[in-house]
């Protein structure tokens, strides 16, 4: 198993939570939502190599700066397909309604649910949990490294559900899922502070 590193920073005026996913054998960086102050995020990741910059989901203040480090670095740019129209929209991704004209041109690998991605030498799930949108996705990182969970599920509560395309019922859902998961590992939310996410196995009989 790699030796994985994670840094957060924290930007836009939501404070949203940036992560780099770093393999520190290889020195090459999975950029997690890169929501706003590309300067910043690129400044932080300095000498090291990005590979590719995943989206938890596309709303307006996790994509600020997404086009700006694939271009970059001319990487790849990974979002459920059901949050691509979220992209080229200000309306759909939520930005007009706080003033924000954010799009994202960037051609996207679109991603499904349930893939095995291969980033920088680490492997990672991708976990479909739609509710906060309909798109929104988790990475879970291997050995119980831990859980990007975006806006799904924080450490003291869970994403809003009254957007266009949230859901209650189906967040309900996709929290059965991340409660399950085994063992208990770190949570990195979309907001806030780290977590904990997940169960301990149960006991063997006998």
């Amino acid at each position: 198993m790699p030796s994985i590193k994670i840094d957060c920073l924290h930007v836009g005026e939501y404070k949203m939570n940036c992560y780099l996913v770093e393999n520190t054998d290889t020195e090459e960086v999975i950029v997690v939502d890169p929501g706003a102050d590309g300067d910043r995020i690129m400044q932080k990741i300095g000498f090291k190599t990005p590979v590719a910059v995943l989206l938890t989901h596309a709303h307006y203040d996790h994509i600020g700066a997404a086009e700006m480090i694939c271009e970059e670095y001319q990487i790849p740019l990974y979002v459920h397909r059901k949050d691509e129209d979220k992209l080229m929209s200000p309306e759909k991704n939520c930005g007009k309604g706080f003033g924000r004209n954010i799009t994202v041109r960037t051609r996207p690998t679109l991603l499904e649910g349930g893939e095995h991605l291969s980033l920088a030498g680490i492997d990672l799930l991708v976990m479909h949990t739609p509710g906060h949108s309909a798109g929104s996705c988790c990475y879970l990182l291997p050995d119980g490294a831990g859980l990007i969970s975006g806006d799904t599920l924080f450490a003291h509560g869970y994403g809003r559900t009254d957007f266009d395309d949230g859901s209650f019922a189906m967040l309900k859902q996709s929290l059965k899922q991340l409660f399950n998961l085994t063992p208990k590992m770190p949570l990195y939310p979309g907001h806030e502070e780290a977590g904990i996410v997940g169960r301990d196995p149960a006991p063997e009989n006998g």
